[in-house]
């Protein structure tokens, strides 16, 4: 069995501003394998998740909600593989099509795939990128930061900010006076 996973993305602004091409380009890979979407990750109390799920949900789009207050790539990477452990509706997923932008892909694979073997270390879990290149492109210093990201990860460093988060709040706390 395979599943569908949306990251959910940056906004246009620092400020509650959502951009739809991750959605919807999970929709699409939904509808194309026929599969449900598992939204995981949000820096805005779970407000996020639940927009994006309920967008996918009027499309008609199987969908399930992960939620973890971290508002970071590594937590919300737990938070889906949580999912995927917990609910016994997924309990024969082995293969997860990975949806998020492709500039974004390489940290959020190398962080699902690490997580994965401590948290289901049992299961076979095969990520698989179906990222999408349309949407706004970020500055140099978030691509620099998304390569640094993925070396602290294997390396076992703990996150580090690198310059001002791209389409989001500093902190999850910043993210409730936004709203």
């Amino acid at each position: 069995m395979r599943i569908t996973l949306m990251l959910c993305g940056p906004h246009a602004s620092r400020l509650w501003s959502p951009l739809y091409h991750r959605v919807d380009a999970a929709r699409d890979v939904a509808r194309q394998t026929r599969t449900t979407v598992l939204v995981s990750g949000d820096i805005y109390n779970g407000r996020a998740v639940r927009h994006f799920a309920e967008r996918l949900r009027v499309a008609d789009v199987p969908t399930i909600e992960a939620f973890d207050p971290g508002g970071r790539t590594l937590t919300d990477a737990q938070a889906a593989i949580r999912a995927i452990r917990d609910r016994r509706d997924l309990e024969a997923v082995r293969e997860i099509l990975v949806v998020t932008d492709d500039w974004h892909a390489g940290r959020a694979l190398t962080m699902l795939r690490g997580e994965a073997t401590k948290i289901v270390a049992n299961r076979p879990l095969a990520f698989v990128d179906a990222s999408t290149s349309v949407g706004p492109r970020p500055p140099s210093e978030v691509l620099e930061g998304e390569r640094r990201g993925i070396l602290d990860y294997l390396a076992g460093k703990p996150y580090r900010p690198f310059g001002v988060p791209y389409g989001k709040p500093s902190h999850p706390n910043e993210a409730n006076r936004n709203e």
